[in-house]
């Protein structure tokens, strides 16, 4: 009888919810009530007032797709991504011969619920924003649907950003993707603490604690779930949540919603400063800026440079995590300040000069002493297993070339450490001059 009773009362749920009067989006259509009632709510929390409509559209799982594979090829090109494979490849950071567009593909069609696009200054939402049959029973009763609020919250935040902040133009392509994806945590940072903020109310102390702790269960979750996804790539995405809560959720709580958005004004330069939130707040420590110059005396004509970039902590936290157990790759990245990494291909063969800058010399060392380890385990096997790398320290700087004849390498390496140029990138310490004030109320 119990049993029969709760079983009546879920298929009652299940029922009633596909059609109940609070879910945002039912049957691919949008409640404009609703809307416009979290959109008024999250211009509130963040005070800041939307500049232009925000247009919706809801697009079923193929449509979803289509769109991702468009804008992947307009913001990289096939061309690009099958140079970054082979890239990443050689460096360590991929498999060889990883298709990474098939990849990307497929991890936004199955993982993205929803979506703002800068370029488009469009909202994109899928026909269901359900959350499974435990979620729709809280939902039911408490006559809110926490899913849908909490997406929509989330990406109009995003279109906030995007009209105040001009996000479409800060995180286009760069040579330093490092300091675009530090950014980017920001940015998500914000939205996930937006979305939150409107579903809960203010969040204090207490309840930001909370928040981060979710946000971190839900994170290993992700990478239980996504195992089969290269740690590269997996990092790189859920690295703009997890961080970006934990870095934002300082701001908030000192600084409020106005010293969220002066992240903008005044945003941090690299992954380092995001996942050592110390080097931003307390004791600044802005990335060291490596300029390489042109290294095409190393090559035949027929070779064509490819990548021209910075790779940063996180990412050389995670090539190390290929070949290490996480705290040692840990224990290795924290020390970088700064890099450059240049490549060139001709046909399937990749060459890159990774130039790179350290906080002491002890922790260039270290970085030298494991990137000899690495390559070891990178060529296990092969007849000849350093002949086309050269690793080279100097003080607290060290050149890594791959892909040259070791001897050309040894030849030239003199011109490349001529070459390598040094400057501190312009920091403004806004927030660590504000130490010494009061917290703002909330």
């Amino acid at each position: 009888m119990g049993q029969a009773l709760r079983l009546s009362l879920l298929g009652f749920i299940l029922l009633t919810s596909g059609c109940a009067p609070y879910l945002v989006v039912r049957g691919g259509v949008v409640n404009l009530q609703k809307l416009q009632e979290i959109k008024s709510g999250v211009a509130a929390l963040r005070a800041l007032e939307f500049k232009a409509a925000v247009p919706i559209e809801v697009k079923d799982p193929a449509g979803m797709k289509r769109y991702f594979i468009a804008e992947l090829d307009r913001e990289y090109g096939e061309e690009r991504l099958k140079n970054l494979a082979l890239l990443y490849g050689k460096l360590g950071l991929l498999p060889v011969g990883f298709d990474l567009r098939s990849a990307l593909v497929e991890f936004y069609s199955s993982q993205v619920v929803a979506f703002y696009d800068p370029r488009a200054k469009k909202l994109f939402l899928p026909e269901d924003l359900g959350g499974g049959i435990a979620l729709a029973a809280v939902q039911f009763f408490a006559q809110r649907d926490i899913m849908g609020e909490m997406v929509l919250a989330h990406e109009l935040t995003h279109a906030l950003q995007d009209q105040h902040f001009s996000l479409e133009e800060r995180l286009g392509p760069s040579g330093n993707s490092d300091q675009i994806l530090a950014l980017r945590a920001v940015a998500e940072g914000d939205a996930t603490l937006s979305g939150f903020e409107y579903l809960l109310g203010d969040l204090d102390e207490t309840s930001l604690a909370q928040v981060k702790k979710a946000v971190q269960e839900s994170i290993q979750e992700a990478r239980s779930l996504l195992s089969d996804i290269p740690g590269a790539i997996l990092e790189e995405l859920l690295f703009q949540y997890y961080g970006g809560v934990s870095f934002v959720s300082r701001v908030l709580q000192e600084r409020g919603w106005l010293g969220v958005s002066l992240l903008y004004r005044y945003p941090p330069l690299s992954t380092e400063q995001i996942l050592h939130p110390e080097r931003y707040f307390d004791e600044p420590d802005p990335p060291t800026e490596i300029a390489l110059k042109s290294l095409s005396f190393l090559f035949p004509q027929d070779w064509k440079e490819i990548e021209n970039n910075v790779l940063g902590e996180l990412m050389v936290r995670a090539l190390f995590q290929r070949f290490f157990a996480a705290e040692e790759a840990a224990a290795v990245a924290e020390g970088w300040d700064g890099d450059r990494l240049v490549a060139f291909r001709r046909g399937d063969e990749v060459s890159f000069i990774w130039a790179t800058v350290w906080d002491s010399v002890e922790d260039a060392g270290k970085f030298y002493r494991r990137y000899q380890e690495m390559l070891a385990q990178k060529y296990a096997g092969r007849d000849a297993a350093s002949a086309d790398s050269f690793v080279e320290q100097r003080d607290r700087r060290v050149i890594v070339v791959e892909g040259l004849a070791k001897e050309h390498a040894e030849r030239q390496i003199e011109k490349i450490w001529q070459g390598m140029v040094l400057e501190p990138q312009p920091f403004n310490a806004f927030f660590s001059r504000l130490r010494s004030r009061p917290a703002t109320p909330r």
